[in-house]
This record gives structure tokens, sequence and C-alpha cells, in this order.
């Protein structure tokens, strides 16, 4: 990945977003490397998304898949890298395309994260087009698990569309030659009640191929003004969700599709002293895999990988842990050590 300045200069590279809180990481985030590097191509980015505006942000820490760093809290070092992320398109035809790399998983994200934005563009829920968790466009937004999204991914879309509104608003201002604060953003228009001027977001963006950096330090709509958000309001593809027609993850069948599962211990930092594979390596249509301390099985089903994996006789060489009764003490001791 690119190594930047910090500064308000900005090319275009759809990959994280602001400066990512600490989190909690999975267990495997703390000790292993990572596996892929995403880092899509600028003009093969814009080809895709085609002409408009694109927001950007300053990223002060790009920690999530920088390799070789030192292991802080998180299982992500201190030496970042100053990179870019996009996280926002408004097309030609008005089109408003938000990207993350959270997922929905039933939960309710894509709604929410739809909301926020929705609230900052003066737009209906309804003309905002997620997508998510597409490797190719989205940035990299670390897992989708403890509650994290809301938090951490809301503010980040909310600065986006709120630096794309007051884009939006200068470019109308522009045409209009008026008082800028008497420019008014409603329903995909921006529009100046005393002369009856008003264009719409298309109109604004059309023939345009730009990019917006910016940082922390937009405007944001007060919670006191917020209609959309914190509103109560159909759960967007709720139809397909409760019929079906949604498919999730887990309902991906591909012709030759294996299911895998992997053995872990039942303690932390447990290490592997023996095992026997030979159970498991009798079953019809499984595969086995041992590198290391790291065993896999691969099968046609998940029940059968299940089998397999209830089969492998292993024994693992426990390291000590802390007690249910010394857990709270030690997590106020050790707070921000990771691991």
């Amino acid at each position: 990945m690119n190594q930047l300045p910090t500064s308000d200069s900005c090319l275009l590279s759809p990959v994280s977003c602001l400066p990512i809180p600490d989190m909690e990481p999975e267990r495997y985030e703390l000790f292993e490397e990572p596996r892929y590097h995403f880092d899509p191509d600028r003009r093969e980015f814009l080809r895709v998304v085609g002409g408009g505006i694109m927001v950007c942000l300053v990223v002060g820490e790009a920690r999530a898949q920088q390799p070789g760093r030192g292991r802080g809290r998180g299982g992500f070092g201190g030496n970042a890298t100053q990179e870019l992320g996009a996280r926002l398109h408004i097309g030609e035809t008005g089109q408003v395309t938000v990207y993350t790399g959270k997922v929905e998983v039933g939960q309710g994200s894509r709604t929410s994260l739809t909301q926020v934005v929705a609230e900052e563009l003066r737009l209906p829920v309804s003309a905002i087009h997620l997508i998510m968790a597409d490797t190719e466009l989205t940035p990299n937004d670390g897992g989708t698990s403890g509650s994290g999204t809301t938090p951490r991914t809301d503010p980040q879309l909310r600065r986006d569309a709120a630096a794309a509104r007051e884009l939006l608003i200068d470019f109308a201002d522009e045409l209009a030659k008026v008082e800028r604060g008497s420019l008014v953003v409603d329903g995909g228009r921006i529009t100046h009640p005393e002369s009856k001027r008003s264009f719409t977001f298309g109109e604004l963006t059309k023939g345009k191929k730009l990019t917006k950096t910016i940082t922390e330090n937009v405007a944001l709509t007060p919670a006191a003004d917020w209609k959309v958000v914190g509103t109560p309001v159909p759960k967007v593809d709720g139809r397909a969700l409760v019929t079906g027609k949604h498919a999730f993850a887990s309902d991906v069948k591909l012709p030759g599709m294996l299911h895998g599962k992997v053995l872990r211990p039942a303690t932390l930092n447990a290490t592997l002293a023996s095992a026997n594979l030979k159970g498991a390596e009798a079953l019809p249509g499984v595969t086995v895999i041992r590198d290391g301390e790291f065993i896999g099985v691969a099968a046609s089903s998940e029940y059968l990988a299940e089998q397999a994996l209830a089969a492998i006789q292993a024994e693992w060489k426990s390291a000590p842990q802390i007690s249910d009764t010394d857990l709270f003490d030690f997590l106020k001791k050790n707070s921000g050590q990771g691991g």
C-alpha cells in the first residue's frame, strides 16, 4: 500500500477510512499476518463507478492490512502508514453509492449505515445504495463482530456524507451565485428558495471526475436535528431477508464446494501435544490437513466436516488460565496490553 504524508492532498485509493479505534480482535488476529492485500487501482475504480464525485478521507493509521508490524493491542502495531480511503460516490445521474467492508448478517447494519448517510445528504433511505464487503471496491473495515459497526463505521460514513453535502453546496453556490447559507439541501436537490433556482445532485456532478479529501473536522448534523437517524424505517431489503430470497454466506452453494472446520483448543494459548487423525481420514470424502499445530478438515457437507472433526483425537498442553474470580482484576490491570 502507498505510504502518504499527513495532508489534505488526495489520490484515490479505496482502502481503509478514518483511524480505526482500538477494537477487540478475533484470537487468530493476534498471531497471524494478513494473507491478502487489497489495493484497487485508482483508474480502474473510477472506471467502474463512472464520473461524479468521490469523497476520500485521510487515514491517520492504516493498520488492519499491514504485515510485519509490531503486536500492539488488537494485533495492530504502532508503525502505521498514512493512507486514503474512499467510501462514497455520487454519480452523474445523482445515484449515491456507499462502500463499507462491514457485512449484513441479519443484525440490521445495512439499514443503520444507510440511515446515517441519508441523514447527512437529506435523502430518503431508499435513495442510498450500500455496497458491503466487496473486496474489489470496499475498504477494509475489519471484522463484523462485537457490535462494533455502529460506534465505528456509522461516524465514518456520516463524515463522508456530510463532506459530500458541503461539496454539492459549493457547486450550487458557484452556479447560483447567491449567499451560500441560503441554499437548502433536500430530496436530492439544492435549492435557493428566494430565486427558486434548483439543482439536482446529478446536475451538479455531471461532467466531473474528482475526489474530495476531508479530515474529521467536517460539520455533522446535530442529533437534535436528526430526521432519519434514530427513527423507525423499513428494514433495507427486509422482504428479501424474511422470504429467504437474500443469500447469506452460509446459503452459497457452488459446484464441488467443500465445507471446512478447524480444530481448536478448549483454552487460550494451548499448544498441540499430539493428534491421531486416522479416524477422520477414514471417513469417505473427507480431507484432513495438518500444518504444525493447525489441523483442519474439508468435506462435502458441514455435517460430515463436523463428524470428521469429532473423530480427531487430540491432546493439548494448556497454558495457565485466569480464574473467573481473578478475571476482572486481571483485565483492569492489563488493559491495553493485547493478547
